[in-house]
This record gives structure tokens, C-alpha cells and sequence, in this order.
């Protein structure tokens, strides 16, 4: 069974959003340097502006590409931010493949 990373958010945890940008980048770089990577990362709400033109995370979520992972973007939640255009890494997805994929055999952890 693979792991599948939901990433809910822009940042990790909520109480404070500088630090939490900062764990989030963190959590990423950690991430694209684990020798058993998941099998996707799946963005959502606020989590797909990583994947976008000006993100700090763009290196990272690279780096997962690189070693095989799959990064999807939500397509709605890119289109509510205005980010269809600046799209930088990864594909655009769609709420069938997010169901497909938690309802499916794989892991899923909600990072967020």
C-alpha cells in the first residue's frame, strides 16, 4: 500500500502564518528528500498555491516530481484563486481523482 499526501493548506498549522509557511517549507524539503516517498501529492483549497508561480516550495515539489511522485492541483481551487496561468509544477486535477484516490487501497495523510 502507497501513501498519498492531502495538502489542505499554504502553511502547517494555523495559529501563526508566518511560522507556519516556514514548517510548511520545511515538511516539503524533509519530504523531497525521504527515501520512501509517497506516491502523490495531492494539493487542495489554500495547499495549491505551492505549486504555483512565486512559490518558496516550488524546488521541493521539483524534487518529488523528479523521483516519480505525482503532484495534482485541484482544478476548482486553482480557478477560485485565479492561479489556472501560474500553474508551475505538477497537473491539474479534479474532485473525481481526489475521490478516486482516497476511496482507492493507498494511505491518505491530511498534511494541512
Amino acid at each position: 500500500m502507497a501513501k498519498r499526501i492531502l495538502i489542505t493548506s499554504d502553511t502547517l498549522g494555523k495559529a501563526e502564518a508566518e511560522l507556519g509557511a516556514i514548517l510548511m517549507r520545511s515538511f516539503l524539503v524533509s519530504l523531497a528528500h525521504e527515501e520512501n516517498a509517497p506516491a502523490a501529492v495531492m494539493l487542495s483549497n489554500d495547499g495549491v498555491k505551492l505549486a504555483c508561480e512565486g512559490s518558496d516550495a516550488l524546488d521541493e515539489l521539483r524534487l518529488l516530481v523528479d523521483a516519480g511522485v505525482t503532484v495534482t492541483a485541484c482544478g476548482t481551487c486553482l480557478k477560485y484563486f485565479g492561479l489556472q496561468d501560474k500553474l508551475a509544477v505538477g497537473t491539474e486535477g479534479n474532485m473525481s481523482g481526489l475521490v478516486a484516490a482516497v476511496c482507492g487501497p493507498d494511505e491518505i495523510v491530511t498534511i494541512g
